[in-house]
């Protein structure tokens, strides 16, 4: 019961420390969040939220994008088709965000690494034990 406990905390405070990343590079701007069918709460503050299935409603552009638990369970076509939406919707130059859980296609640094490098300038992607977050300009 203990290590399932330890390992529990270990990923809350993976979450925490991802979360205030999140928040301090986000902050001041104006902000979509899509989030996918499973994303835990954040304390960052957006102009708009919106769920992932909603995206395509959404026809103003922003400064600023959040995405969270949204490419994880989808296949490698789907990730693309949602990357073009969502970048659709961002201004050129915009600080983008990404946050999920490590899974198959988004689990090395060098896999998210091709995935965003379409997208994006000045990438940094960080790989933690559970989550894995991007965060950059886009291009």
């Amino acid at each position: 019961m203990a290590k399932w406990r330890d390992s529990l905390e270990r990923r809350f405070k993976e979450w925490r420390r991802l979360e205030y990343a999140v928040e301090d590079t986000l902050a001041g701007r104006r902000v979509l969040r899509v989030s996918g069918p499973r994303t835990p709460r954040l304390t960052t503050p957006v102009s708009v939220a919106v769920k992932q299935a909603e995206l395509g409603a959404v026809e103003e552009k922003f400064g600023a994008g959040l995405a969270c638990f949204c490419l994880g369970e989808l296949t490698g076509e789907e990730r693309t088709a949602f990357l073009k939406a969502w970048h659709d919707r961002l201004e050129s130059g915009a600080t983008v965000v990404l946050a999920d859980r490590r899974g198959e296609g988004c689990e090395t640094p060098d896999q998210l690494r091709d995935l965003l490098t379409p997208h994006a300038r000045i990438l940094n992607v960080e790989v933690g034990p559970t989550f894995w977050w991007a965060r950059y300009e886009r291009a």
